[in-house]
């Protein structure tokens, strides 16, 4: 791929991320609030499922 594509994708995306943000339905402090939960219940759930396959390792207080 030349880099020119590259550039061509990049400026892609953030064209379509700006005109996202300029569009979305909500306020911008209810974005990042919805972003931070859903960040936060993803991270619980990958512990979550860190700790059911490495037992071990929490039972030591070796916690990531």
């Amino acid at each position: 791929m030349k880099s020119s594509h590259i550039i061509a994708l990049l400026g892609g995306v953030a064209i379509g991320a700006t005109l996202a943000l300029l569009f979305a339905p909500v306020k911008g402090t209810e974005t990042r609030e919805k972003i931070k939960d859903t960040l936060d219940k993803g991270v619980g759930e990958i512990k979550k499922e860190y700790h059911k396959h490495f037992p071990k390792n929490q039972e030591e207080g070796l916690e990531a």
